[in-house]
């Protein structure tokens, strides 16, 4: 079971650099959690061989980062990669995915 996740290095300078006026309005778990579904929307896909993944950013508790529906997350993730992810899979690609939405040029039209 997963409880908790570090975000990677890029997604923290993102997160402090480009979206910092947004932390006036949003906790950074939510611009976290919608840059997460805004790269799913998109399509991005984790390819194991090409992607690499640090996890060397700001700790989150799974409970902070994904609230109370959690488990909704990690059902899409299986869903969207068509088979059951363990949980070494499904942190990687959220890792991945909150990665790829902050990068989007188009994910600050979400706010």
């Amino acid at each position: 079971m997963i409880t908790r996740l570090k975000i990677s290095l890029s997604s923290n300078a993102l997160l402090n650099q480009r979206y910092s006026y947004q932390q006036n309005y949003f906790t950074p778990n939510i611009i976290l959690r919608n840059a997460l579904m805004f790269s799913l929307n998109n399509g991005d896909n984790f390819n194991e061989k090409e992607t690499k993944i640090n996890q060397l950013g700001t700790e989150f508790q799974i409970s902070t980062l994904l609230g109370k529906d959690a488990e909704i997350y990690f059902m899409l993730l299986n869903e969207y990669y068509k088979k059951k992810l363990t949980d070494d899979e499904t942190i990687k690609r959220i890792v991945f995915h909150i990665e790829c939405g902050l990068k989007n040029k188009d994910f600050s039209s979400v706010f």
